[in-house]
């Protein structure tokens, strides 16, 4: 991990050196709207030297959702002797104008990194992870997979355990037919988010993508087999799967909806549930979706 200098990292908005007299203001009354961490340190602290470095760090990730107020306690002793600090680096985080977490002495990259995010998620992802989301769903419905990537990153990198980034993430490399990868990031993701409806759904429609995906590859010799025979329900069956895997989402629909018409009932009604599980794959909100359930339904009933 590259370590910014104090310099640069002192001209970011989330990261303050305060003193006493600044302490209700921009720690008491400032953690009403935001969590507050606040390090306790001085210049002679060995441990401080290598702890505040890293807060620094990890805290700039997180600019919406927390800040990061230093006090040297050199130079601040009433502080100190206010909240009983004994020994330094001593760490808290304080929300709603009280100490609600804390440490002492040096802690590893990945336990500063855990600390942070859990201060960080106590004011919610804020409005710029709704700006994402909104931004994020604009892409997947136009199906742009590597803007809806990028977003589900910058979401992530805000709220690390949202769903709908993970989502929008989980989707784009479905889009991108990049298999592999999020057969990896399934293993990767925590139970209780896997467990999650959003994700859960979402998961399903992996074996459905990657099946379509590979049957575009005969899809020419598909269309010619069914130029020759227009009302072959297995062709029109094999031809939607093709479809959908080519990324022509209305054309497959309107193939299965082709054979539903002809015989609905065909293969323990075959058709009707190969749509059903494209409709969860591309998103129920989706126009294409939408359409083809009004022309299902007609058929239906």
């Amino acid at each position: 991990m590259e370590i910014k200098s104090s310099e640069d990292l002192q001209s970011t908005s989330n990261i303050k050196d305060i003193n006493a007299n600044e302490f209700m203001a921009d720690v008491i009354e400032a953690s009403s709207e935001k969590p507050i961490i606040v390090d306790f340190w001085a210049p002679w602290c060995e441990p401080c030297k290598q702890l505040t470095p890293l807060l620094e760090n990890t805290v700039i990730k997180y600019k919406e959702n927390i800040t990061l107020a230093k006090v040297n306690i050199d130079e601040n002793q009433e502080i100190a002797a206010q909240l009983r600090i004994q020994s330094i680096p001593t760490v808290y985080t304080f929300y709603e104008g009280k100490v609600v977490d804390g440490f002492q002495g040096a802690k590893s990259n990945s336990e500063i990194l855990d600390y942070v995010k859990k201060s960080a998620s106590l004011s919610g992802p804020g409005e710029e992870v709704e700006n994402l989301i909104t931004m994020g769903k604009d892409a997947i419905e136009i199906r742009n997979w590597n803007e809806a990537g990028e977003i589900a990153q910058n979401i992530l990198s805000v709220d690390p355990k949202n769903e709908e980034g993970f989502g929008f993430l989980i989707k784009s490399l479905i889009g991108l037919n990049k298999f592999v990868e999020v057969r990896e990031l399934e293993e990767a993701l925590e139970p209780d988010i896997k467990k999650s409806k959003v994700i859960s759904e979402i998961l399903l429609t992996i074996d459905v993508a990657e099946k379509a995906f590979k049957a575009k590859e005969s899809l020419e010799g598909l269309k010619l087999k069914l130029d020759k025979d227009p009302d072959n329900l297995e062709y029109l069956l094999e031809i939607a799967i093709a479809l959908f895997g080519n990324g022509e989402i209305e054309a497959s629909f309107e193939m299965l909806l082709k054979s539903i018409k002809i015989d609905k009932e065909w293969k323990e009604q075959a058709a009707r549930k190969q749509l059903l599980e494209f409709f969860s794959s591309v998103g129920f909100d989706a126009k294409e979706t939408i359409s083809a359930r009004r022309k299902l339904a007609t058929l239906l009933f």
